[in-house]
């Protein structure tokens, strides 16, 4: 860790202090910076019977990306674990986004490697994930074909561009781009051109998922309000590296405090003052954004939501089922 970072010893105590939860997701930065990743994964899988993890990647470290999964994987049989490498373009495309030189090629050799280990992990999806912003969304549609027939995904989905980047403009995207992608992954499921997250309990229940979430990302950016309530802070929240907690990422402007404060007493934090503070501001103000993490949250805990996702669901069901009919 870094000088201002968590270390294993404290992270273990705040883990320690929470209740079980569902899924964990440590991102970055590059997480693959730490070396003790694999550790912190266990902690909470252990503690906290965390039965679902997705990391994310830039694959430009390869020996320290496949020696983490596989430790991982290793030591956590049952537990389900997905890492997304990023890719935002094909080829010099990639490089000039991410301003790395060589970087795409590492992430696809670091993608290829991840492939292999599904051979031998049942538990473990490998996958590709796509930022989209001003700077690809016009040739997504290109990305998806050659990730299709040029490389071995089975999985794919996409991040929007949001917070704060680098360059502001990166921001303005065309929306009517984001839906063609993501009409063209959920034709790619039905057509069994992509398996989505096949290894996972539940599969195409979270392939319907995606396919909602592409429908209200999409509704968020046209309508500019809120469409669905926010669960952040009531079911979710951020903690970072230095030990602060925030509801959402992107709420810096509500911090609920930092754990070396409260002995690391996670739920000192969470049922505080501050904390009801935090939720009475995201539900009167209806704060709404892209954050798919968030997002995912909102649809799965949301019932007003479930015919909708039921609806997908059967869709899905019957789309598989007239391709094996046909096909045979």
């Amino acid at each position: 860790p870094g000088k201002d970072e968590l270390s294993i010893d404290e992270i273990e105590k705040v883990s320690k202090s929470m209740d079980d939860f569902l899924f964990l997701l440590p991102t970055g930065g590059e997480p693959f910076l730490r070396k003790d990743l694999p550790e912190i994964v266990r902690i909470f899988h252990r503690n906290n019977h965390v039965c679902n993890v997705g990391i994310p990647t830039n694959g430009g470290l390869t020996a320290r990306v496949l020696e983490s999964v596989k430790s991982i994987l290793d030591t956590c049989p049952q537990l389900d674990l997905m890492v997304d490498v990023s890719v935002d373009g094909i080829g010099k495309d990639h490089d000039e986004i991410r301003r790395t030189p060589g970087l795409f090629d590492k992430a696809m050799t670091t993608f290829s490697e991840l492939k292999k280990l599904e051979k031998s992990y049942p538990h473990f999806t490998a996958t590709i994930e796509t930022t989209v912003s001003s700077y690809n969304d016009s040739k997504l549609l290109d990305m998806y074909k050659y990730f299709t027939e040029k490389t071995e995904a089975d999985t794919l989905f996409t991040l929007l561009c949001r917070g704060k980047p680098m360059e502001p403009a990166a921001k303005f995207f065309n929306i009517e781009n984001y839906e063609k992608y993501a009409r063209a992954m959920e034709e790619g499921i039905k057509e069994r051109m992509l398996s989505g997250y096949h290894r996972f309990p539940f599969a195409d229940v979270i392939n319907a998922k995606r396919i909602v979430r592409h429908q209200v990302i999409a509704r968020v950016i046209r309508e500019n309000r809120m469409i669905l309530p926010c669960y952040a802070g009531s079911l979710g929240a951020a903690l970072f590296a230095g030990g602060e907690v925030l509801p959402c990422e992107l709420h810096d402007d509500l911090k609920l405090g930092n754990v070396r404060d409260f002995n690391y007493d996670f739920k000192k934090i969470w049922f505080s003052e501050k904390a009801d503070h935090a939720r009475k501001v995201i539900r009167e103000t209806k704060c709404f954004c892209t954050y798919e993490c968030f997002l995912t949250l909102n649809i799965l805990f949301n019932p007003r939501v479930y015919p909708r996702l039921l609806k997908e669901y059967l869709g899905i069901k019957w789309a598989k089922i007239k391709k094996k009919v046909g096909s045979s």
